[in-house]
């Protein structure tokens, strides 16, 4: 009997472990999902204003940062602004460089907009930790309408 509890115990600590893990790794896939969505989304955002007006002040060149607030990324929305927030979040960084002519680009005067976005964020473990940091990066180059 007492051989039996021993190989209980020691068989139901094994997998309250693997429950610990698996919570987590649920946790970090659900991130990392919402990490690419908020990526696309805004891929998607640049592609539409690239379609309407390709010299629109949204496509400039340079480097943006937006905070989402965690739990909003839903629905098909999220509620991003300039300013970072409390509590767990994503920061979405969005670079666009200038590419004149070359491979894929139409020759001057037009030109094609290369668009990096990164979004970071800090995933919860199962010990509660957010010290970690994980990041998706999302490349795309956009052309105006000819």
């Amino acid at each position: 009997m007492l051989v039996a509890t021993a190989l209980l115990t020691i068989g139901l600590v094994a997998i309250a472990t693997g429950f610990q893990y698996a919570a987590s790794g649920v946790a970090t896939g659900g991130g990392e999902t919402a990490a690419v969505f908020l990526a696309e989304q805004r891929i998607e955002q640049l592609r539409a204003q690239a379609m309407t007006d390709f010299s629109a002040a949204p496509l400039d060149a340079g480097t943006t940062t937006e905070y989402c607030l965690s739990g909003t990324v839903s629905g098909g929305s999220s509620n991003c602004n300039g300013m970072p927030v409390t509590g767990p979040s994503y920061r979405r960084t969005t670079t666009i460089t200038d590419r004149r002519g070359g491979t894929g680009c139409p020759a001057t005067p037009l030109w094609c907009k290369e668009v990096q976005v990164r979004v970071s964020y800090r995933p919860v473990t199962g010990a509660g930790d957010l010290s970690q940091s994980r990041a998706v990066d999302v490349f795309t180059v956009l052309g105006p309408r000819t």
